[in-house]
């Protein structure tokens, strides 16, 4: 009798521990990378279509700003993904890095192609690891499976 109620003692605890864990909420410096990645990731998109529309565009440096801001918010998130150690968002953010690094090159080499390549990566890496570990709350906001 005494070992089932332990045992029932110990399955609540872990439950519960299990529990917290899962409603845990991430860290305002992930919180603030995210936003940082959603707005600069949209702001990108209107820099592409204004290329685009201009047939050319010689002056990339406006995209500077984004890579900047990228790269930082994809290295928090790597670091937050990390300590989580959960593989597949460390894979993606990874990609992510690398969709950066060639976004980059592409402003730096003023190539158009590579530039739409580098942005669409981006955000697919984003769409990605947010089907994969983010859901909507019934308030409309999201969080992290």
């Amino acid at each position: 009798m005494r070992r089932s109620v332990s045992v029932v003692a110990v399955l609540v605890f872990v439950v519960a521990v299990l529990s917290v864990r899962a409603d845990e909420k991430p860290s305002e410096a992930y919180q603030k990378a995210m936003k940082d990645l959603s707005a600069s990731a949209q702001a990108l998109r209107a820099e592409v279509k204004t290329i685009e529309g201009a047939g050319a565009y010689p002056d990339y440096t406006p995209l500077d700003k984004h890579v900047s801001v990228l790269r930082g918010a994809c290295k928090t998130t790597l670091a937050y993904w990390n300590d989580k150690k959960v593989d597949d968002a460390i894979k993606v953010t990874e990609a992510g890095l690398k969709g950066v690094d060639a976004l980059e090159k592409a402003a730096k080499d003023k190539s158009y192609d590579n530039l739409v390549a580098a942005s669409s990566a981006i955000s697919v890496t984003c769409a990605s690891c947010h089907k994969a570990h983010r859901t909507q709350t019934p308030e409309g906001t999201y969080e992290i499976k």
